[in-house]
């Protein structure tokens, strides 16, 4: 997994590429420390990811629920069509 973080007129985005899976956890606890000290809306974009596993989408929902617990919005965007069933199973 590879990620870029960017602070932007509408919030911070996240772009995800590679694979997110369970061997990617210690990297996301980065993109976890992001979204905790970020003071606007969370977008992640998947437009680059090309597979994830079950592992993956729960660090997906961990971002999305810390995100929410602190009064801003989350959007997962450019959900690659391969992987918009397990995005679905998030909301």
């Amino acid at each position: 997994m590879e990620f870029k973080i960017d602070s932007t007129d509408k919030g911070l985005k996240i772009e995800i590429e590679g694979m997110l899976t369970f061997d990617c956890h210690k990297e996301f606890r980065d993109i976890l420390s992001a979204i905790k000290d970020a003071q606007e809306d969370v977008e992640i974009s998947l437009k680059g990811l090309d597979n994830m596993d079950s592992a993956g989408a729960g660090m997906l929902k961990l971002a999305q629920d810390n995100t929410e617990n602190n009064k801003k919005s989350f959007a997962l965007t450019d959900v690659p069509k391969g992987l918009q069933v397990i995005v679905d199973l998030l909301k």
